[in-house]
């Protein structure tokens, strides 16, 4: 259970070594996604595991860095995703 438990920006930043503000921007662009409750954000581990992953070797250190990065990965993982194949409808399945 204690992988349920949700991390604040105070704790993300201390866990990863980084400063409050660091992890707003990092929020706000995109790159470590959150959950608002109230007039706070939560974190949950495997959002921040996810971003050790997908970020490792990426230069996320300003804003303008971390949206290139961001694009990098988000076209990144498009080129990766399996193709979807077209779903049989009723149709042209019996023909």
């Amino acid at each position: 259970m204690t992988d349920l438990k949700m991390l604040t920006q105070d704790e993300v930043s201390e866990l990863i070594n980084v400063s409050r503000d660091q992890i707003t921007m990092l929020r706000e662009v995109g790159i470590i996604r959150a959950t608002k409750t109230g007039r706070c954000y939560m974190f949950s581990q495997a959002e921040i595991k996810r971003f050790q992953r997908d970020y490792v070797g990426y230069d996320v250190s300003n804003k303008v860095k971390a949206i290139e990065a961001y694009n990098m990965v988000q076209e990144q993982q498009k080129a990766t995703a399996p193709t979807v194949a077209k779903k049989a409808t009723h149709q042209n399945y019996f023909q």
